[in-house]
């Protein structure tokens, strides 16, 4: 019976522990016609993610790696080079094995092909060679990869064998994108085993099918919208369509097998080139950290290395301040507490999401859609060669000055305004018609409305308003 026990207890697990969901897609089906290949990066050993750029023995790189105090840390877990080449990868349980999922290698030689690689057929030729000389070789994983020559694949890898999967093969991939979680098709135990984040592959594709119906991908728009999808793929719940009324309508609500989850730590989509464009205007957009509690920012590889300062691992802490930031906001949400211990599968859902749009990834939504908009600017003359390394560092220093407003700004939400009836943290004129509407029209009241606080909202609290202002 302990032994059932411990074992019911490592599968239960494996949901939180390493379970990231990717997405590849050829130039043929994207409204721009560039390839991308994305990933909502799960582990719950790697909460500090923050960005470094590293040379290999043939190229630079940006890649996205955990805490590390490391010049050089042993693993990278996605990134793009200076010639195109860009990879990353999912866990896939029960690839080796019925029972293990041990993937100690993927970082490593994620590492070593960014340093080296220049287009798919150079990996694959890596990837034979490891699996034909390393004795000590442990993988059981998902790559994604990309090259500059319009090449996208999947590399559904074990130990000593691999299958490779080509997003542009119509009869690999009809719609002209590819979806893995953590299983693989090709597994010898897929019949026989759990899939472990079908939930999550279910979703992805509804969210594609039902956002871009068949038409082209709008890369940019999925890596907004993708990692903060709230639809669950076996329940066929969209917690968007029963919000709370405001962030007082506490609603603790079961929050496990969405693609955002506790332990997603940064998503990023990386986005190849078209036909006569430069290798170097590859990119990957990354929402560095807790994706519904950061921004999504286009990081290009220029002469200088210029980036922004709050995605980079700082020198001081080796953390990114971005990362950090997000997971104080996502302890907002997740501020369910049983027996003393967080818990990792609940949430306030009215601290997400709610009528009045004061939830913290309503808050998100709206500043990442212009950090993105502004980004598009700065990418349409990056590639083009018009933007100098001053414009795109003058781009990455609004980032870091519109990121540090919106936390100050955030981190301090749910804190009452006495008089901040329309909950936009200033109180002003706005927040008279706003009580009126309370008092005359039903509308629903959050805690600043009682600014006297006597505990009940009434005309008093007009009269209390008033002096508020006059002062």
């Amino acid at each position: 019976m302990k032994r059932f026990c411990a074992i019911l207890l490592a599968v239960l697990s494996i949901g939180s522990a390493f379970a990231c969901t990717s997405v590849i897609a050829s130039g043929k089906v994207t409204a721009d016609g560039r390839p991308f290949i994305f990933k909502n990066r799960d582990s719950s050993n790697g909460i500090d993610n923050s960005m470094i750029t590293l040379k290999g023995t043939k190229y630079r790189y940006v890649g996205v790696v955990n805490y590390s105090t490391s010049s050089s840390p042993q693993s990278i877990w996605y990134g793009h080079n200076e010639a195109g080449f860009a990879i990353l990868n999912t866990v896939s349980y029960y690839f080796n094995s019925a029972t293990s999922s041990s993937n100690t290698s993927a970082g490593s030689l994620m590492k070593k092909a960014l340093g080296e690689c220049a287009t798919v057929d150079e990996f694959e030729a890596l990837l034979h060679q490891t699996q034909q000389e390393s004795m000590s070789l442990v993988l059981s994983t998902n790559f994604a990869v990309m090259d500059s020559l319009g090449n996208v694949a999947y590399f559904e890898t074990s130990n000593r064998s691999y299958t490779k999967f080509d997003v542009n093969d119509e009869t690999v991939a009809p719609n002209g994108y590819l979806v893995r979680t953590n299983y693989s098709f090709t597994s010898p135990y897929y019949e026989t085993t759990n899939h472990v984040g079908e939930q999550r592959y279910k979703a992805a594709h509804k969210y594609i099918e039902d956002t871009f119906g068949g038409g082209k991908i709008d890369a940019v728009k999925l890596v907004h919208e993708l990692p903060r999808y709230l639809y669950h793929g076996d329940r066929e719940v969209n917690l968007w369509d029963d919000m709370p009324e405001n962030y007082k309508d506490v609603r603790n609500t079961y929050f496990s097998n969405f693609i955002p989850r506790f332990t997603s730590t940064s998503a990023s989509l990386m986005q190849g080139v078209k036909e006569n464009e430069p290798a170097k205007t590859t990119v990957s957009w990354i929402a560095m950290g807790w994706p519904c509690g950061s921004f999504t920012v286009p990081i290009v590889i220029t002469p200088s290395l210029v980036f922004p300062d709050v995605v980079e691992r700082d020198a001081s802490t080796h953390k990114s301040e971005m990362c950090t930031g997000s997971v104080e906001l996502k302890n907002k949400v997740f501020n369910i507490y049983y027996d003393g211990s967080q818990k990792t599968d609940s949430i306030d859902l009215s601290k997400l999401i709610n009528k009045q749009e004061t939830g913290i990834l309503q808050k998100v939504m709206a500043a990442d859609e212009l950090v993105c908009e502004q980004g598009l600017q700065m990418l349409d003359n990056f590639r083009t060669g018009t933007a100098t390394d001053q414009d795109v560092a003058a781009y990455y220093e609004w980032v870091d000055e519109k990121w540090r407003e919106f936390y100050e700004d955030v981190i301090t939400w749910g804190i009452d305004i006495p008089g901040d009836v329309n909950g936009d943290r200033v109180v002003s004129g706005a927040d008279v018609t706003a009580l009126y509407n309370v008092l005359l029209l039903n509308a629903v009241a959050n805690g600043n409305a009682d600014v006297n606080g006597d505990g009940v909202v009434s005309g008093s609290d007009v009269t209390a308003l008033y002096n508020l202002l006059l002062q």
